[in-house]
């Protein structure tokens, strides 16, 4: 009769362990929210979807059953920091979940933002003077910066420019600067992709600012250093 109460006490204690995790495993768990352009999203010149840094981020954690979610709702081809502005004022619902953006973000752990190559990529093929649009492209990353952080406290990760057409590595630099100091005032992490940019063997074609899965899985690496 004793073994069978120690068997049975064993069991119960193994039930309310179990149960015990399951309920703590949400908390722990990462929930990644990728914000990006088409960089972010993998995008090749063959207008083609590739596995991009945030892929490979959540293909890590997930290898080791540690990944609850992967929220690409606002992973956009060409989207701009001032419409990333405009999606915060607004509460705009995710295109796949139908979640408002900010009830996504607080429910997540990491957020990785990567907008801006192609934005200038575009306006570099309408202009070659980017001071008043970079001006207004850093206040507006002040601006959701500082919004999310009114009420969202945890891993954000800002990733860098690097030069496109005829946005020129000074441009870059001046840029990378003033995102490095918003990260900075923010409690935020800055990934610098320029010294990536300019090594050749990383892009898809020579004519083109995407680049291969090579570099996609070094900037998941670095961001793996970051985080870690």
């Amino acid at each position: 009769m004793k073994r069978r109460y120690k068997l049975l006490l064993i069991i119960i204690i193994g039930i309310v362990i179990t149960i015990l995790i399951s309920y703590q495993n949400p908390d722990t768990k990462v929930k990644i929210m990728a914000i990006s352009d088409g960089i972010g999203m993998g995008m090749t010149p063959y207008n083609i979807v590739g596995i991009s840094f945030n892929d490979y981020l959540a293909n890590y954690y997930e290898k080791s059953s540690n990944l609850s979610t992967y929220n690409k709702d606002f992973m956009i081809s060409h989207l701009t920091i001032d419409e990333l502005k405009e999606y915060l004022e607004k509460n705009t619902k995710g295109r796949i979940s139908n979640v408002p953006i900010k009830q996504t973000i607080n429910n997540s752990n990491i957020i990785t933002i990567s907008i801006g190559v192609e934005q200038f990529a575009d306006l570099s093929l309408r202009t070659k003077d980017f001071t008043k649009y970079i001006n207004k492209y850093i206040e507006d990353y002040k601006f959701v910066l500082a919004n999310i952080r009114t009420f969202y406290d945890k891993e954000i990760i800002i990733l860098g420019l690097y030069p496109t057409f005829n946005f020129s590595k000074n441009d870059t630099l001046i840029v990378n600067r003033k995102l490095e100091q918003i990260a900075l005032t923010t409690n935020s992490k800055f990934l610098d992709l320029l010294p990536i940019s300019l090594n050749k063997k990383y892009y898809l074609k020579a004519n083109s600012y995407y680049m291969n899965y090579e570099a996609h899985q070094k900037i998941y690496r670095d961001i793996l250093k970051i985080l870690k």
